[in-house]
């Protein structure tokens, strides 16, 4: 039976706010107003009489909520059933906390996580199977802080830090490998830096690392997605390599090269890349030892930035000058 017109009105109205399903006028109520009303919206389940409440109306509000609740709390536990709640945490993967713990089924888990890779946290423990958690870092890497440690496998963990570096912290260190520790370091967010004191955070992904793990290709992975990274690298593994890396992403990260290490080679990378923050003052001539200054790598700094030149020692400044002509 078709609906009247004054039904279609209310049902607009319901469209843009649930509640205003209570005000409906009694004659209004009819089986098929309340089957168009929860396909208009999942959430006016909750006005639905309970006597109407089949498995049918039940179904259609959990595939057509608009907002971030879901219909399921509405849903008799009688009526809550494998296909309902299947069809819920497709469509909202939080609804998994409401399902009942008998139907938390694999394939129930794994449509939640693949929805809202968070709502791993509402699957049991004994439904966590590699796949469910696999899906779930997939999806939302921060999962992993719901993985069992069991089940923080080599594919899992590699998953997350892919997404996002930071995830190394929920990682524990027997579970930590140099592949794992390489791509976390490719897929660490910057640390912050204070652009008047010159100074980095006091933190980085990279500290997360265990000291055995802190290989010069760990370090090097860190260094070229961030170049601060270079802060928290150990002096044994400083090497050229290392330096030279941080250097051409941001030239003054020279400040945290060891003098030891500051080769004609790696102040060249230096004065050649400037600096990538536009608020910072000088140059990276500035952290040259004054034996390194030689012409060739003073015309670079000044080719590169010619306020450089406060930075060139007298002696060839000269020099230095006629080779900008």
């Amino acid at each position: 039976m078709a609906l009247s017109k004054e039904q279609e009105k209310w049902l607009s109205d319901i469209g843009v706010k649930a509640e205003k399903a209570k005000q409906v006028p009694a004659e209004l109520l009819t089986e098929e107003f309340w089957h168009a009303t929860v396909r208009y919206s999942g959430l006016a389940l909750e006005y639905v009489p309970e006597e109407l409440k089949t498995e049918a109306v039940c179904l259609t509000a959990v595939k057509n909520e608009r907002y971030y609740e879901t219909a399921l709390r509405f849903v008799p536990e009688a009526q809550k059933t494998e296909a309902v709640c299947l069809a819920a945490v497709q469509h909202n993967g939080d609804a998994l906390q409401l399902v009942p713990e008998a139907l938390k089924t694999e394939a129930v888990c794994l449509a939640a996580v693949q929805k809202n890779g968070l709502a791993l946290k509402f699957v049991p423990n004994a439904k966590k199977t590699e796949a469910v958690c696999l899906a779930a870092v997939q999806i939302n890497s921060g999962a992993l802080e719901y993985v069992p440690e069991t089940l923080k496998t080599e594919a899992v963990c590699l998953a997350a830090v892919q997404k996002d570096g930071q995830n190394l912290q929920y990682i524990p260190d027997a579970a930590k490998t140099e592949e794992i520790c390489i791509e976390a370091m490719k897929h660490s967010r910057s640390s912050y830096i204070n652009v008047y004191s010159q100074t980095v955070s006091s933190s980085h992904p990279l500290q997360l690392v265990p000291e055995e793990l802190k290989t010069e290709a760990v370090c090097l992975a860190a260094v070229q997605n961030d170049s601060n990274a270079l802060g928290f690298v150990p002096d044994a593994v400083k090497t050229e390599a290392v330096c030279i890396a941080a250097v051409q992403k941001d030239g003054y990260r020279l400040k945290y090269v060891p003098d030891a290490l500051k080769t004609e080679a790696v102040c060249l990378a230096a004065v050649q890349n400037g600096s990538t923050d536009l608020m910072r003052y000088g140059h990276a001539l500035q952290y040259v030892p004054d034996a390194q200054k030689t012409e060739a790598v003073c015309i670079e700094a000044v080719k590169k930035d010619k306020g450089a030149m406060q930075y060139v020692p007298d002696a060839i400044k000269d020099a230095v000058k006629a080779a900008m002509k």
